[in-house]
């Protein structure tokens, strides 16, 4: 017998009820807010960009190698600064937003003291390790600008990514870069190239910033004052605290140990960093707009790992577009920059472990297991400052890419552990 013939009613009914669901397909809204997010991380990153280049020409090798030795020490602060607070305002804030008010206020009021003194803590460092012709005021100021507004920064954009206003979290990161390299511009059109002056016009255009950001706090939330510190949500918060720096750690640290060889080798790898994380934008995109609705419950766990494996697959996509885009870094930059490339392609395929590792850590932060938590990133931390100390010296550059790698497989491994260990024991149950 023969089908009958489909009549154009039923094909354009058949088509209809497609794009219907299609459209109404949930995880549609995480994908167009992946989308506005990316926009903004796409101009955050173009900003970064022109910054390095800019620097990198207004000072050359060594003099940008010394620029970010300084960001570098400072970066070290920033995650202690903020005392974890903003990853707390995130996972409390998208699970219970009746309490995100009560719970800024009380960051802020925990905040500011310990950014002070963190500020102090790394002029302290930069006086006592760079070289003493940048003067003490500069350094001073980069330090409690960069510590102060970007720990500040963190806790103001977890409010915004708490309550799902993505374009609203992207469009602040973006506006704090662009207004450091406006700053940058500046001083560029006063025809000098100058570290010290460097430092104090991103300082300057940071605070500027920061002062909008608190404004729009204070008109958007009026956040609840306490009367006194509750410094039990600052060790709540201690896990975040501990991961963020020990992600900054294996960042920054191998900065100050490439700059006792040579300025310039940590200016390469620095350059090299931002390439990658350029690289990695919409996968950066994809996580940011994921982890809210992961601790709202927004998922099913088959819609979870459908999202696992496309974001996998961007990230090796992503390390294959680094390897190939590798060569035109050096061409952009200019002289003394060669090396700059190779580094990146070393370094092509960490973007994807970093993704393992924050999957994992967001499943145990669900399961509020705060011990577990501060136990890896503590021994995380440690691990990475030691194949620092023990790599960078010995291999240089080589040394610094394979300590990279090395402490994103001991946290995965660690963070698997405590994963399926709880896994095995609900079976068990």
């Amino acid at each position: 017998m023969e089908n009958p013939a489909i009549s154009k009613s039923q094909l354009k009914g058949v088509l209809a009820h497609a794009l219907n669901r299609l459209l109404t397909w949930r995880p549609g809204g995480y994908l167009r807010a992946s989308g506005g997010l990316f926009g903004w991380l796409l101009l955050r990153a173009a900003a970064q960009a022109v910054m390095v280049v800019l620097l990198a020409r207004l000072l050359g090798a060594e003099g940008y190698g010394l620029f970010v030795t300084v960001m570098a020490v400072s970066g070290f602060f920033s995650p202690v600064a903020g005392l974890g607070l903003g990853g707390l305002l995130l996972r409390d804030g998208a699970s219970q937003p009746e309490n995100l008010s009560s719970q800024l206020g009380m960051a802020l009021v925990l905040w500011w003291p310990t950014a002070l003194v963190c500020s102090l803590c790394a002029t302290a460092i930069l006086a006592w390790t760079l070289p003493s012709h940048i003067p003490l005021a500069a350094l001073a100021t980069f330090a409690l600008a960069e510590i102060g507004t970007s720990s500040f920064l963190d806790l103001a954009v977890r409010v915004e990514q708490a309550r799902h206003r993505i374009g609203v979290f992207g469009a602040l990161q973006a506006g704090m870069i662009l207004a450091r390299l406006a700053g940058l511009l500046l001083y560029a059109l006063l025809g000098r190239a100058d570290p010290a002056g460097c430092l104090w016009a991103y300082a300057l255009a940071s605070v500027f910033f920061a002062l909008f950001i608190a404004w729009r706090l204070a008109t958007e939330y009026a956040p609840r004052w306490p009367p006194k510190r509750d410094w039990a949500m600052a060790r709540e918060s201690c896990p975040f605290t501990i991961g963020a720096l020990s992600f900054r750690l294996q960042a920054e640290f191998n900065k100050p140990l490439l700059a006792r060889v040579s300025y310039g080798e940590a200016g390469h790898f620095g350059v090299a960093q931002r390439a990658v994380d350029l690289a990695s934008l919409p996968l950066q995109a994809l996580q940011e707009t994921l982890w809210p609705r992961l601790y709202a419950g927004r998922h099913s766990p088959r819609q979870l790992w459908r999202l696992v494996a496309v974001l996998v697959a961007l990230a090796l996509l992503g390390g294959c577009v680094l390897v190939l885009l590798a060569p035109w870094i050096a061409r952009l930059l200019g002289a003394g920059f060669e090396a700059t490339a190779h580094l990146v392609m070393l370094l092509a395929l960490l973007p994807t472990l970093q993704l393992v590792r924050n999957l994992l850590n967001i499943i145990v932060a669900q399961q509020r297991r705060q011990s577990a938590l501060t136990a890896v990133y503590l021994l995380g931390g440690m691990v990475g400052v030691l194949l620092n100390l023990w790599l960078v010296p010995t291999f240089g550059l080589t040394g610094a890419v394979s300590a990279s790698y090395l402490v994103e497989v001991v946290l995965i491994a660690l963070l698997a552990a405590f994963v399926f260990s709880k896994s095995k024991r609900l079976q068990d149950a």
